[in-house]
């Protein structure tokens, strides 16, 4: 992975060293998490790698089944397990020591992951499929990184919503593969990847009617087609023919579309003239962190569209499931949202899906081509457009290629006159006041659970105080199905069989990982590594906050909720690197991990 073609200059091996670096953190990281190993800090290996005492914190990482050791340093120990490492590892030999590569640190690991597949032929090609992926992602860093040669750097760049959207250079702190996206070229990257700052028209086809598969939300009677602009709906008359004005309009990926264009079923819809190919209309849409969805300011809309594209590690296509899942959703947020949506915190509603359906398809055929072609709209705020625009919190949360702090911390300072960090403690409780607070007391009072992860989560300062925070991409939300039956949901606006519906215990336990773990979990540690304190004294803010909170309410299930926080010695967590080698799909792996809220009062 680390050899070099021709000349490198200076600021491209600078880049490569940081994005192996950047790669090997999340792999040990995941690695660790996955395994129980929450302290990978080893006194006795000071001596085996001769450090300078009082200089660095050994590490030592024991591969039990491999019987192999990786020896390093670790330049930031994390309660939360988002340890940053030293330059070199080594592996430790009867002898010593022998200075390990980047190539060979990630095998060792793969080895070991892969004995949890007891059969041979099935683990040798799950590990080679891992490690393609691996060197996929590390590959589409190394490109998103050098970009930022000719970008414009934080301090001179119009810091806003799109930039944030488009700045998601490392991606998930804990999966194996976060910038892996199998089927893109690297034309297409450039074309198309947020990183690469892509902007494009979509492509749109017009269907016959029958073909079309729609759900909404709360759609009205209306002259016009709320799925899609009437500017856009201009340009497509201008290319129909008067016998085709009936045909409904659906918009594509550009990728997507020559996609479908090859295939067999797609072809002949146009041979039949049941879909007409109207091309690339309208003005330029943003490619958002997701990667498939787009934004259109021009619109105040987002498309979650389809992609036949490997991202992470999965196909990102809306399945049949999966819109409904979104509709179902999406209504029961629309009942409530007028309860919770306030001027500090706001759910993004997707309003509606279109797809299509042959009728002499196959089964098989018929889920494939639906999932294939649709598209998902969702509203977008206004603020987007602003001069003070919400911030999509991932990117917050990186330090960006070029930088030597969070853009976070550069988001604060650019609102402050005096360019300084505020007290970040009390900017931690109010951070926690527009989000944990109406997270958890949504869960509570309608048994609604957000998937608010820091990829689906947004955030607007003012002064550099958090001022709102938003939720967005319902599809991932889970609905208790006993508080659902209380507030008149079940068999009324969704069905008893619905996929968005859960046991209480599941729904209550997504939450915990989406939010405190993946995201709460994130954050604290961005605040304590780059303003140099202990994490625990930012999870005891939260303790206090969750303290603080059980005092002032009068709801017999908050209580239960808070006390579950506050004396649990665990938080689950999601396994990435042995659900991607086990090929877990939808399914994922979890493990419990210490809960921080609790330990940090120990």
């Amino acid at each position: 992975m680390t050899a070099i073609a021709g000349h490198v200059n200076k600021e491209e091996e600078t880049m490569m060293k940081l994005t192996e670096k950047e790669m090997l953190k999340r792999i040990l990281n995941a690695y660790l998490r996955e395994t129980g190993n929450h302290d990978p800090r080893d006194q006795q290996a000071v001596q085996t790698l001769s450090l300078p005492v009082h200089t660095e914190t050994a590490m030592k990482i024991f591969l039990p089944h491999t019987k192999n050791t990786i020896l390093g340093t670790l330049t930031y120990w994390s309660a939360g397990g988002h340890h940053a490492y030293g330059d070199t590892f080594f592996q430790e030999t009867e002898t010593g020591k022998k200075t390990l590569s980047f190539e060979q640190i990630v095998l060792f690991i793969m080895q070991e992951v892969s004995i949890s597949e007891p059969d041979k032929t099935l683990r040798q090609q799950k590990q080679e499929e891992l490690i393609r992926m691996i060197k996929n992602s590390l590959k589409n860093m190394r490109i998103y990184s050098q970009q930022t040669t000719t970008r414009e750097g934080l301090a001179t760049a119009r810091f806003d919503f799109r930039y944030s959207e488009q700045s998601l250079y490392y991606g998930h702190p804990f999966h194996p593969t976060p910038k892996s996206s199998e089927g893109f070229t690297a034309e297409d990257l450039r074309k198309y990847a947020p990183e690469m700052g892509a902007a494009f028209p979509l492509h749109y086809f017009a269907l016959s009617p029958e073909l079309i598969i729609e759900g909404w939300v709360n759609k009205q009677e209306e002259e016009t087609d709320p799925f899609i602009p009437e500017a856009i709906a201009t340009q497509a008359r201008q290319q129909l023919n008067t016998e085709y004005e009936s045909y409904v309009l659906l918009p594509c990926h550009p990728w997507q579309a020559m996609y479908l264009l090859t295939q067999p079923l797609v072809k002949k819809l146009i041979e039949e003239k049941q879909l007409i190919d109207l091309g690339p209309l309208g003005k330029n849409v943003y490619p958002t962190s997701s990667v498939r969805t787009v934004w259109s300011p021009e619109h105040q809309c987002f498309y979650k569209l389809s992609l036949h594209i490997r991202v992470t590690n999965f196909i990102r296509e809306n399945t049949r499931e999966q819109l409904y899942r979104t509709l179902d959703a999406a209504k029961v947020v629309h009942c409530v949202k007028d309860r919770y949506n306030s001027e500090n915190f706001t759910i993004l509603l997707e309003n509606g899906f279109r797809t299509v359906s042959i009728p002499y398809a196959t089964h098989a055929e018929n889920e494939q081509i639906m999932a294939s072609f649709s598209a998902i709209l969702r509203e977008a705020p206004a603020e987007c457009q602003e001069e003070n625009t919400p911030y999509v919190i991932a990117s917050l949360f990186e330090v960006p290629p070029k930088e030597k702090e969070p853009a976070l911390f550069y988001a604060i300072r650019r609102q402050n006159e005096k360019r300084e960090l505020p007290n970040l403690f009390e900017w931690l409780k109010q951070y926690l006041s527009i989000s944990l607070q109406p997270i958890l007391q949504l869960f509570a009072e309608t048994g609604i659970s957000l998937e608010a992860h820091v990829q689906n989560s947004m955030l607007r300062l003012k002064d550099g105080f958090p001022s709102k925070f938003y939720v967005r991409d319902l599809e991932g939300i889970s609905v208790d199905r006993e508080q659902a039956k209380k507030q008149n949901w079940v068999d009324t606006i969704i069905s008893a069989a619905s996929p968005v519906l859960y046991s209480n215990e599941q729904a209550w336990f997504r939450l915990k990982y989406y939010f405190f773990v993946n995201h709460l979990g994130h954050l604290v540690h961005t605040l304590a590594r780059y303003s140099h304190q202990d994490e625990y004294l930012f999870w005891q803010t939260v303790r206090e906050f969750l303290q603080s909170m059980k005092i002032t309410t009068a709801s017999p299930q908050l209580q239960s909720l808070i006390d579950d926080l506050l004396h649990s010695d665990t938080l689950p967590a999601k396994a990435n690197l042995f659900s991607c080698f086990q090929k877990r799909g939808e399914n994922p792996l979890y493990m419990d991990i210490p809960n921080p809220i609790f330990t940090c009062a120990l």
